[in-house]
């Protein structure tokens, strides 16, 4: 097995990633071998292992990576120009477009990876559930503290948003039209409803 210096080393890690991230999001995580992987990269399969233990692991490199995205869209909350209501709902759209422009997160938030990361990666799965449940909470206690949303349980308001998020889903079972239509009124509902005493 050829042995990498530092600079290939974290060539081939960038190349795991992309091309990584390119199949996941074409064929999803049961349907992309290490085969795959190897071929699109061009490196040998016991190089691979030299990077990551499994295919899963390299997905949850990618779902971490990821965390830019989280970012944009948290960035959002932390807008002065808008009053509460309209915030709230430039935050949930500003997270809808973000994942209608990722495929990666796409094949994420239709479920079946991530039941299949949970099972074979339950550890870092748990933790990394844990740290993203930790974040927003301090994002809706940040929030609370500067009345934008009403003093609720802020494990409930994360749960409302991410319950919300994942009505993506379901786009499929309504037109293209009438589906942002439907998710335009339910931001604009779940913001009045969390801004209701402020």
């Amino acid at each position: 097995m050829p042995k990498f210096t530092d600079k290939e080393k974290e060539q081939i890690r960038k190349l795991l990633l992309l091309k990584g991230k390119d199949l996941f999001s074409q064929l999803g995580l049961a349907k992309t071998s290490i085969d795959d992987i190897v071929q699109a990269t061009g490196i040998a399969k016991g190089s691979f292992y030299k990077f990551y233990d499994s295919k899963e692991a390299l997905y949850f490199d990618i779902l971490r990576n990821e965390e830019a995205v989280r970012g944009a869209a948290l960035k959002e909350l932390s807008r002065d120009d808008l009053p509460p209501k309209e915030l709230l709902s430039s935050f949930f759209k500003k997270s809808f477009q973000l994942v209608d422009e990722n495929p990666f997160l796409q094949r994420v938030f239709q479920g079946e990876d991530l039941e299949r990361l949970m099972r074979k990666l339950p550890n870092e799965m748990d933790e990394f559930s844990k740290a993203h449940m930790k974040k927003g909470k301090d994002t809706i206690d940040t929030l609370i503290n500067r009345g934008i949303i009403s003093k609720e349980n802020p494990e409930i308001i994360v749960g409302i948003i991410q319950a919300t998020l994942m009505m993506r889903l379901h786009k499929e079972e309504f037109e293209d039209e009438v589906f942002p239509l439907i998710m335009n009124k339910m931001f604009e509902y779940i913001a009045e409803g969390l801004t209701k005493d402020n």
